[in-house]
């Protein structure tokens, strides 16, 4: 008898929920979208569209699938193709297929859902349910690190004297002159993949996430570690975020290849962009603030109109075929001259490379003639860097070019004549990320072996090396 109560429960709470006294409408971003997320997206998602159908957003939830039958029919449950599969009494025929079938609770906010419109009451029906449940709530980061995590961004704060770090679900403060600690700013994101000060360094600019499942982008008081603003969340992790020349506007990218622009007092979406075909690894706006690059490892870098977003032209310099800096290879970083119009991207292969925006959109064509407009020489320029591996990171000030590279080392070229000044090295593992402060003339890198190493650029000499290495007994690292 009571093993035959336990079969007939979910039953019951079906009944029993059906006949209560009519609740608010089930909310599709609180209620309906959790369910999807976890039951439904492994074989229907953005990466997986079993029976040509895709759940990973509204807009494709209620489109129809191959079986060319509506899956969801606003306001008739039992007309609505995913109702019927997730209710079906055979296991070759119920979703999820080879799975535990959803609970009697879940069937019944579906079904209500379906029978009260299946309505959407998020803001934009083609984003992912990933990003729908809004800003997570980050834990702390451990008040220990048994070992050092990557440094994959870091930022000098206007005039030098405070170099910020990304951590393991925080960010750190730390004395550019002496290594020194001096505060952590946590409950943030996973991996922290970008940071930059505004122009006041009143406000930190923090974009990160956890790949493949989450992204931020939020402005931190660096002071205090206050999350103020969270601007928004996405579907994969953001790897580059930067304000713009008047500090009025932010531009983010990452690895769901797309872009996206904010009103930095409002934090209002202005705009998004989705014409990359793979990872936006960088991005950043031009000196006028005219224009936002983005860089990518489709080997491209796109040029937006920074007011709407609209593309200017595409760069496809990385991806010749022809000609003396022939090669294909991804963009890692693009930097914008403050002094000029000029852009300047690196990645893989042999070259930075030196352009003009207005210049490329002249020399643009389409695959038809690609070969005759390659083999002919453009207005780009390149310098020979003499990396043997990639270059991830690029920093242009004061007439200065800084390049970070995966050979464990940094460095330095004279804009002027695009020739090396000097060669910063030491490091024990891949540099990812640099910043330069022109006022205190600090060059700092980090590395993924959780190496931070900071140098007087006038003069060539270390000021500082320490792991990054929040509650260890010894940060500096060696002699200088």
């Amino acid at each position: 008898m009571k093993m035959r109560w336990i079969r007939t429960l979910p039953v019951f709470l079906v009944c029993f929920l059906a006949a209560l006294p009519a609740a608010a409408d089930v909310s599709f971003v609180r209620e309906i979208a959790p369910i999807l997320l976890k039951r439904c997206t492994g074989c229907h998602g953005e990466r997986a569209n079993l029976g040509g159908y895709r759940t990973h957003t509204y807009q494709n939830l209620m489109r129809m699938g191959a079986s060319g039958q509506a899956v969801v029919v606003p306001g008739k449950p039992n007309a609505s193709r995913l109702f019927r599969l997730i209710t079906a009494q055979a296991e070759a025929v119920r979703m999820p297929r080879s799975d535990e079938p959803l609970s009697a609770v879940q069937i019944e906010l579906l079904r209500k859902w379906i029978l009260e419109g299946a309505k959407f009451d998020g803001s934009d029906p083609t984003t992912p349910l990933k990003s729908l449940s809004g800003p997570r709530v980050h834990p702390a980061a451990p008040a220990v690190y048994r070992v050092p995590v990557p440094v994959l961004a870091l930022a000098f704060k206007p005039g030098g004297q405070e170099l910020a770090v990304g951590g393991y679900h925080e960010v750190t403060l730390w004395n550019p002159a002496t290594g020194a600690l001096l505060r952590r700013l946590q409950h943030l994101p996973q991996r922290i993949q970008a940071l930059a000060f505004s122009r006041d360094g009143k406000q930190l600019l923090v974009g990160g996430g956890t790949p493949g499942e989450y992204g931020e982008v939020a402005l931190v008081d660096p002071a205090t570690g206050e999350r103020t603003k969270v601007l928004d969340t996405f579907s994969d992790i953001v790897l580059s975020a930067a304000f713009s020349p008047d500090g009025k506007r932010i531009v983010a990218g990452g690895a769901d290849a797309g872009v996206r622009a904010y009103e930095t007092e409002s934090g209002k979406r202005l705009w998004v962009s989705n014409i990359h075909a793979d990872w936006v690894t960088s991005v950043c706006f031009s000196s006028d603030g005219k224009f936002v690059a983005s860089a990518s490892r489709d080997m491209t870098v796109k040029i937006h109109e920074a007011q709407d977003g609209a593309l200017f032209t595409t760069y496809n310099g990385h991806n010749r075929q022809i000609g003396a800096h022939r090669g294909a290879a991804p963009v890692y970083a693009v930097r914008f001259d403050p002094a000029s119009d000029l852009a300047y991207s690196a990645g893989g292969g042999k070259w930075i490379q030196v352009w003009d925006p207005i210049k490329a959109k002249a020399e643009s064509g389409d695959a038809g003639d690609m070969e005759e407009r390659f083999a002919k020489d453009g207005h780009a320029r390149y310098i020979a860097h003499g990396f043997q591996q990639d270059v991830y990171a690029l920093a242009v000030r004061d007439g200065q070019l800084f390049a970070a590279s995966a050979d464990g080392a940094l460095k330095q070229f004279d804009l002027s004549t695009l020739q090396p000044v000097r060669t910063y090295s030491g490091y024990r593992d891949w540099v990812f990320t640099l910043d330069y402060d022109a006022a205190s003339h600090r060059v700092a890198g980090g590395s993924y072996g959780g190496e931070v190493r900071v140098w007087d650029t006038q003069t060539g000499r270390p000021l500082a090396a320490f792991q990054a290495q929040p509650g260890a007994l010894s940060n500096p690292i060696g002699t200088l």
